[in-house]
Formats: structure tokens, sequence, C-alpha cells
């Protein structure tokens, strides 16, 4: 920023720092793929295409969605909420937003929400939340397919009632074709200043708050309230209905829609308030306002749940531990599936009490729960029913993830992608082969320490797989014919990924053309060894096949994979490039 500009109150400025996110395809503490490189100017742009200096994603298109590994939505979950991922980002100066530009560097489309905070980092230690803390909502979109050039996407901003340096991005990718890449994010406006503090209005007159998470937050108040009382009048006919068709009807609105419904007549609000309405709860739209206040009061309607969902919630104390473990000693006994992605309020003794409270609980996510240290993991070693356990992105170590595995025989989904601190994954993947013989999908994305002797015995002892993923596994080599035992052992296969392993070679896709018929999705991104008649065995014999990765192969040039798209219009070949 200029100094007339500062002297007049406008400045424009890029992130400094990034203080949260979702996922990304880096590894935390690389330089490459990873979030971070959201903050600072662009380092690619106006440059287009798949560039290590950019911030990427974990996911892309519908494929995720697809595969043997994909989670079923809880009930209740709102179609309008589209966000996937997210990213928050920190700015010098605090100011009352009047654009921002976000510098798409390889398949833009994917921004789908930008949030505003009224407060940063540093001051929430200062703060009492969660009334001080507010978020609003500067512009929602669609997620959109856009052709493939680098874009400044600028898309029109709500006024925002205060000044803010903290800005949330919020993204969908399931129409791209492939990663979406963000360079940087800069941000305009008019400063924060003395003037404006002293004031009893903000600059424009027209600012507002957010509608949408306004009126969110005030129906889920309303429907919290015990002696809420509804409006007074007749009930119209649903009091002819049998009670079991106005339940099924209820069922089928968002929790928006149910807290309404309450507010319509004593009748509704009776069916509204059936604990059998609450089976499933899905909080994660609602991450801005879920506070203690809504645990609470959810709590005395929440006695038959088993589908519950506080992913992206808590941030800045909005959720006390205390809370959610009274939370769970009320609601817990039928709890069968717990998503905490990102949650910011877990410590050991909420893990604890989910072992204590849930015992029929089989499905828990604690993805991306970055602060937590391995002793919190141990608590899990405690359960026993556990079928799906995510635990993406944490400081899990090996030792407390054999203790889990062998505490959980009937172990069917495991997700270890991006555990630095899981060493020794060869003795993982032993007790995989052990002790979980019904295993159908288990993600070791970036566990370095998994060699062959893991791969083998995984191999022999699970043959049910259905997916796996080996992306960025270094210490995996070809040449000791583990990926064709892996093809002759699992020939259940739909689901494979060999991401940046550059030993695979044409015999390991013969093998899968050979063995494994069903396989919809392959990924041999980096691999110098496979010719076209590799790739092509793959393409003739697995008729299923919906997706092949074959990037930076250098063997597999871009004229070949546009023939073959006319000859397989059925599967989507995907082959990145970098541009200047």
């Amino acid at each position: 920023m200029n100094e007339e500009d500062v002297k007049a109150g406008y400045v424009h400025q890029h992130a400094i720092e990034v203080v949260d996110f979702s996922s990304q395809y880096g590894n935390d503490g690389s330089m490459s793929y990873v979030a971070s490189n959201l903050a600072g100017p662009p380092n690619v742009y106006p440059g287009y295409g798949d560039f290590t200096q950019a911030c990427v994603f974990r996911t892309y298109g519908p494929w995720w969605k697809c595969c043997p590994s994909a989670r079923k939505p809880i009930n209740r979950s709102p179609i309008t909420f589209r966000s996937q991922d997210y990213i928050e980002l920190l700015f010098e100066e605090r100011v009352y937003p009047s654009r921002i530009d976000i510098f798409e560097t390889y398949n833009p489309g994917s921004v789908v929400k930008i949030l505003a905070c009224n407060t940063s980092p540093k001051d929430f230690e200062e703060l009492d939340p969660p009334e001080d803390v507010e978020w609003v909502t500067l512009w929602a979109g669609q997620p959109e397919n856009l052709p493939a050039r680098p874009r400044e996407f600028s898309p029109p901003l709500k006024p925002c009632p205060f000044a803010t340096n903290l800005i949330r991005l919020e993204v969908n990718q399931k129409l791209l074709e492939y990663y979406t890449e963000l360079d940087a994010v800069k941000l305009y406006g008019i400063l924060e200043c003395n003037e404006l503090q002293n004031s009893s209005e903000p600059p424009s007159k027209h600012l507002y708050p957010d509608p949408g998470i306004s009126a969110t937050e005030k129906m889920l108040r309303d429907l919290m309230l015990v002696d809420k009382k509804s409006s007074p009048g007749n009930n119209g006919y649903f009091d002819m209905l049998p009670s079991e068709v106005i339940q099924l009807i209820l069922s089928y609105l968002d929790m928006p829609s149910l807290c309404n419904t309450a507010l319509s007549c004593s009748f509704l609000m009776h069916h509204c308030y059936d604990p059998l309405q609450y089976t499933g709860l899905d909080l994660q739209p609602y991450w801005s306002q879920v506070d203690d206040y809504v645990l609470k009061c959810l709590q005395i309607r929440c006695s038959h749940l088993q589908q519950l969902s506080l992913s992206w919630c808590g941030r800045y104390d909005m959720i006390k531990g205390p809370t959610f473990i009274k939370f769970l000693e009320h609601c817990g006994s039928e709890l069968t599936c717990l998503r905490l992605s990102c949650s910011r309020f877990l410590y050991a003794d909420c893990l604890r009490a989910v072992g204590v409270n849930c015992p029929l609980l089989q499905e828990l996510d604690l993805s991306s729960c970055t602060y937590l240290h391995d002793t919190a993991f141990q608590q899990v070693a405690n359960f026993t029913s556990l079928r799906r356990l995510n635990l993406y992105r944490t400081s899990v170590v090996g030792s407390t993830v054999r203790s889990i595995i062998r505490s959980n025989p009937g172990l069917e989904y495991l997700n270890l992608g991006g555990c630095k601190s899981c060493d020794g994954m060869d003795d993982v993947a032993i007790d995989l082969a052990q002790h979980c013989p019904q295993l159908k999908a288990v993600d070791f994305w970036r566990c370095r320490s998994l060699t062959n002797i893991g791969l083998r015995a995984l191999a022999s002892g699970c043959s049910l797989l259905l997916e796996l993923d080996l992306g960025w596994c270094s210490e995996l080599r070809s040449n000791t014919g583990c990926f064709v035992y892996l093809a002759q052992s699992c020939h259940l296969l739909r689901k494979l990924f060999v991401t940046a392993n550059r030993t695979v070679s044409d015999n390991d896709l013969f093998a899968l053309a050979k063995h494994c018929r069903d396989l919809e999705q392959l990924d041999i991104l980096g691999t110098r060894m496979v010719s076209p008649d590799g790739a092509l065995a793959v393409l003739n014999s697995c008729k299923k096949l919906s997706f092949f990765d074959i990037s930076f192969c250098s063997q597999l040039d871009f004229a070949m994979v546009y023939k073959w798209k006319m000859a397989f219009p059925d599967v989507a070949l995907r082959k990145s490039f970098q541009n200047t």
C-alpha cells in the first residue's frame, strides 16, 4: 500500500498468515502445495498451471464422493450447504472491506463463500467468547466450472458492520476436473481509525449484519428454548393425520425449516420437539453459531441421538470441553457416528468421555484436529466397536494406532493420511493384516515409513480391500514386486492411488489389468516407467474405470491422451501441466 492511500484511510494488503484450514495437498512443514502458500503476494499469477507454490486442497471433482470410503450424509444435512473445505487468512490492518481479490491460477471456480470476523486470533484471549465473536458473510455463490485460464476473482461484497483483518474462504470443488490452485488473496478497505471507532455508525449507514447467519442463529435458539410459546391458533388439519405421518413429513426438513415449523402452532411444536426428530444432527453448516448454549438446549431433545457432526465447530472457545462432555453423558448412549473434523474444543478428557458414554460408536472423525497431542488419541484405544476412523493430519503416533487397531477388530475404514508423527507404518500395516480382516479402505497418504514389507503383509491379511491410497509413500519400490503382489491378492480393489511413486512400471499395470477388473479409480501421477502399453492394458481390461490420473508421466504425451479420451469417453483421464 502506498503512503497516499494510507493517509486517505484506504488500503490494500495481502494476507500475512494462514491461521487455520481444513485440508491441504502438501504436508505440514513443507513448501509444496500447502495452505500457507496463500499468504503473501502472488507467486504464480498471472501464470496458469500446476505449480507447487500454490495453495491446494486435498480433493477435487466428484470422484471422492463415489469411492468406497465415501461417507453418507447425516439426516437433515441442508442441501444449501456447499462448503467442502475452508481456509482462514490474517491481514495486518483492520479494514472495512470494500473489495477482495482471489488469485486463482489453476482450475478456477471453487470459491463459494467469503466471510469476515470481527476479531483476530490475537484478540481471543482478551475476549469473553462466544458473545464477542461474530462472523459475517460478505459473499456466497455456487461452484463453477470455468475456462482453463488464470482468474482474479473479485465478487461483489455485502457491506460489513465492523472492521476486520480475518477473512475466511470456503470452497467446493465438485465441478472441477482437477485440483484448484489459489495463489494469493488481496483485501481492500477503509482503515479502522479512532474517528471510526468512536463514531456511533460504521462508515456507511447501509452496513448491516449478515441476514443469513442472524436468521439461522435466531431459529436455532428459538427451537432450543424449553418453554418457548408457539403462536396460538388452530392446527389446520394436521391433527387429523396420524402422528407417524406427521413425524415422517417433519423428518425431511432441515434444521432452520424445523425451527420455523415449531413456531407455527403448539401442535406442531410438540412434534418438532420429539426426540425421534433428532436421531441425526448435522451442526457443521451452522459452525459459526453453535456454542455452549445451543448444545445445552439441544441436550434435552437428543435422547435418541445416533449421528452427530460438530465438524468445524467450537472455534475460539465457543464450545467448551465440559459442555461437550455433559452433552455426551445425556445423549451418547445410542450414538453410532461422531464427526469432529477441525473441532477446536477437544482434549484428552473429551475423548475419554466419548469412550465411556458412547458404547455403540462405530464411526469417529478426528481429521485435522492438529492441536491434540498423542496422549489424547490414546483414549481411542479404549473403544472396541469402531468400523470407521479418520485421523487425517493428526499427531497420532504409530504405537497408538496399533493399540487402536488391536482394540477394534471390526475396523473397515482407516485414514492415516498426512500423519507426520505416525512412524513404524510397516508395523501398523502388519497389525491391520492380523487383526482387521474386514478392512475395506485405508489411506496411507504421505506415510513415508511404509515399505514393501508392510504392503505385502496388508495385501496378505486384508484381501477384501476395496480402496488403498499409497500416494507419496516414497519408500515403496516396484522392483520388490509389492504392487504386483497387491494386485494378485486384492482383486476386489476399486480405487488405488500410487501418486508420485516414480517406480511404478508396466508390470504393475499389467497385473492390475489382469487381476483387478473392478478397478474404478487409478492414480499413477509422476511415474517415468509406465509406457502406453501399460496404460492401455488398464484402459482395455478395467471396464468400470471412471478416473485415471496420468499427470507428469513422461512417456504419456498429451497427443496420446487426447486419442484415449476419444476412445474411452467414460474414463476421466487427467493429465496436469505447468504453463507460464
